[in-house]
């Protein structure tokens, strides 16, 4: 049985923190088709739609749900953030090996601000539960916005790595 984390943030928003099935899987994909339209909007250079949108699409969301590494934070019934979370990444293969979370693909709603950060927190409180050491995560190298939104958060540059034309700034905090 899953555990399950509310806690209160903003003052506001009661949450529960859990793995999402499969058939919740179209509502992390659609808040993560917002985030994009949002980083469009605001002039944070992130995510390139059309490459994205067609490397993560649904059925990605889908199979990560199956395999428990799609979690959830709801609002009530409503989904305000979700993630992948993995045990392993090969874009970390040149660093110590150690316990960690990897999130990928974090995307909030838009309209529900401290969503993205209160999913950070609850994230590590799990992994910690799970005798993780780290938690991980990569963005776009040179994206000064959400470089700057990770570090607030703790989150210390480790390195680079880069696949094709995209190159990304390897993150972690330590738990």
């Amino acid at each position: 049985m899953c555990q399950i984390y509310t806690k209160r943030y903003n003052n506001y928003m009661a949450t529960t923190f859990i793995p999402l099935s499969p058939a919740q899987a179209k509502q992390a994909f659609a808040l993560v088709e917002e985030r994009v339209t949002w980083f469009e909007n605001n002039g944070i250079d992130q995510w390139a739609r059309a490459h994205y949108l067609s490397h993560y699409n649904l059925a990605c969301f889908e199979n990560a749900a199956r395999r428990g590494q799609l979690w959830g934070l709801f609002e009530d019934s409503r989904l305000v953030a979700s993630a992948v979370l993995l045990d392993e990444d090969p874009r970390w293969q040149d660093y110590e090996k150690v316990p960690a979370w990897y999130v990928h693909n974090l995307a909030a709603a838009v309209d529900k601000s401290g969503a993205g950060a209160e999913f950070l927190r609850k994230a590590e409180v799990k992994a910690r539960e799970n005798k993780k050491r780290y938690l991980r995560l990569d963005c776009k190298a040179g994206a000064k916005k959400i470089n700057a939104y990770y570090e607030e958060k703790g989150f210390a540059y480790v390195g680079e790595w880069g696949e094709d034309a995209y190159k990304g700034t390897l993150r972690q905090k330590k738990l």
